[in-house]
């Protein structure tokens, strides 16, 4: 199916009520640290001037390991074009977290929540996904199950627009 299909079809599927509007977060850009299990310290002002997607997410969380495989496929298509997708765990045992991320033969970026302002991440929400565009912006979120097409819907428009 070509893409411009796809992107309506999921964007008719968010207007028919599947997407949960998250609180407003600061204009300026969040506060996000997570420490990745490579070892490296990620912030999310790193990654200004790329479209960046943040999956915050639990493995308790049933919804979040169903959505995982997706978050894997759309950073496996859309890392070359630009995309940085990072998924941060709110888990707090890194060994439980590897043990996860190995058994799905994840290669995306994951880490555990260090720092942060973007408010509260209950279980009940995640996973919760964040986009921001070249600039730092938050310009799309969305909670609970996701799809690769809800993700394409959420990130490919801010991909598609010069930095300003």
């Amino acid at each position: 199916m070509p893409i411009l299909s796809r992107l309506r079809k999921a964007a008719a599927t968010l207007a028919a009520g599947m997407f949960i509007a998250l609180p407003a977060i600061a204009a300026e850009l969040p506060k996000v640290e997570a420490n990745m299990l490579d070892g490296s310290r990620y912030s999310l002002e790193d990654s200004r001037g790329a479209i960046t997607l943040l999956s915050f997410w639990s493995i308790e969380s049933l919804a979040a390991r169903k959505c995982i495989a997706e978050l894997q496929r759309f950073h496996a298509a859309y890392e070359s074009q630009g995309v940085k997708v990072v998924a941060i765990s709110t888990a707090d045992d890194p060994a439980v977290l590897r043990a996860f991320v190995a058994k799905r033969k994840l290669s995306l970026p994951v880490g555990m929540l260090g720092e942060h302002n973007v408010g509260p991440l209950p279980e009940h929400l995640q996973p919760i996904v964040m986009v921001f565009d070249r600039d730092g912006k938050l310009v799309a979120s969305r909670a609970g199950l996701f799809s690769y097409r809800v993700l394409e819907v959420l990130a490919v428009p801010p991909l598609m627009k010069p930095a300003s």
